[in-house]
């Protein structure tokens, strides 16, 4: 296996994991809340959530650069709107995916005798 592939599995376990904290982060309304806002708010966890999800399904499919660039986009945007540190789970998978498009597979680049 090589380490390109190492750091896309390992940027997708940390980007799941990540955005599964975020959905189980979920509340029930409270007695004085008004329902649309907790709505509202619900409806921006779980979309960003899936961003995540999906960010983190690009690296694992090959597609390094994109979904590290998703998922640092996504982890910024967790981290302001739900102020939990899941977000830095999902921050760190985007860094990953960015190391991954940058590491290159040795066995090209290996001389031949």
């Amino acid at each position: 296996m090589s380490e390109r592939r190492l750091l896309a599995v390992l940027a997708l376990l940390l980007g799941l994991v990540g955005a599964l904290l975020v959905l189980i982060n979920f509340r029930l309304p409270r007695e004085n809340q008004d329902f649309v806002v907790w709505l509202g708010g619900i409806a921006v966890d779980a979309v960003l959530a899936l961003v995540a999800i999906g960010g983190s399904l690009l690296i694992y499919g090959s597609k390094y650069r994109a979904g590290g660039i998703i998922n640092v986009v996504a982890g910024i945007a967790i981290l302001i709107v739900t102020s939990t540190t899941s977000g830095l789970l999902i921050i760190f998978s985007g860094v990953l995916g960015l190391v991954a498009a940058g590491t290159f597979d040795e066995y090209r680049y290996t001389r031949r005798r």
